[in-house]
């Protein structure tokens, strides 16, 4: 055993968990199975020290690990509000690699909502999405043939959501899926706040031949509780981010990068 190693399994539980909030604030997440390794415990010890720190509010747990607090969820319309320039020049730049005739299948997002409202007018288009407001951003377009896939509406996304629409979903294929995120973690994981959200995405990604991702900046590098796919799973995705090491390893996993 090292010495480091020895120091880290010399601390007491409390001085463990301090050193695993530090990890988890710099990293984004943690995994049991790693911390057990380098602390030198047992897996049961670090699951412990974690359910600790979110019993605190400190962490947010999930299966296997734990991840930084976000910030708590704002309602659609204050979303709105928020970045709205880098939101507009993200959809606008999206929205021109759209060719006439595609069928799209779009997510609950307010950047998804601008490069709906980006659309050419002059493109014939199928547009298919489970958000309502992206439906009534969709009906202004004069040549899109919209439909709108039923289900419980979640407040928090103003989307449909549950079994219902994740089936309508599967029963799909389609040329793009667009969708927003709640963050690219640092480990190039698609994450989402709400559990259902997270679900409906992945379906929607695997009904797609190709998936546009919008972020704005701070959505990189931005940890949430549910995972939805690997940054692989993304065929292009724009940005407003500047972050030279995450853009660069996300270029490496094989997404192609448009930065606004």
């Amino acid at each position: 055993m090292t010495a480091d190693r020895k120091e880290l399994a010399a601390l007491s539980p409390e001085e463990r968990q301090a050193v695993i909030l530090e990890k988890v604030n710099a990293a984004g997440r943690v995994l049991a199975a790693g911390l057990a390794q380098e602390f030198g415990v047992s897996e049961d010890s670090i699951r412990r020290d974690l359910r600790d720190l979110s019993d605190a509010g400190l962490v947010q747990r999930f299966h296997g690990g734990a991840a930084r607090l976000v910030t708590p969820a704002l309602d659609f319309h204050r979303r709105e509000t928020l970045h709205a320039e880098e939101k507009q020049s993200i959809g606008r730049a999206a929205a021109a690699t759209i060719p006439d005739g595609a069928t799209l299948l779009v997510d609950s997002s307010t950047t998804v909502v601008r490069f709906v409202r980006s659309l050419s007018p002059a493109l014939s288009l199928r547009i298919i999405t489970t958000a309502v407001d992206v439906a009534a951003a969709a009906l202004d377009h004069p040549l899109a043939d919209v439909v709108m896939l039923g289900g419980r509406l979640g407040r928090l996304t103003r989307s449909a959501t549950g079994a219902g629409a994740i089936d309508a979903i599967r029963a799909l294929r389609v040329d793009y899926c667009v969708l927003g995120t709640c963050g690219v973690d640092h480990g190039l994981t698609l994450r989402a706040d709400d559990f259902e959200d997270a679900h409906l995405k992945s379906a929607m990604i695997r009904a797609a031949n190709k998936t546009l991702l919008l972020a704005t900046a701070d959505k990189l590098g931005q940890a949430a509780t549910y995972e939805v796919a690997p940054i692989s799973a993304v065929s292009a995705l724009f940005t407003s981010s500047r972050d030279t090491a995450i853009l660069k390893a996300i270029r490496e996993a094989g997404v192609d990068v448009e930065t606004v």
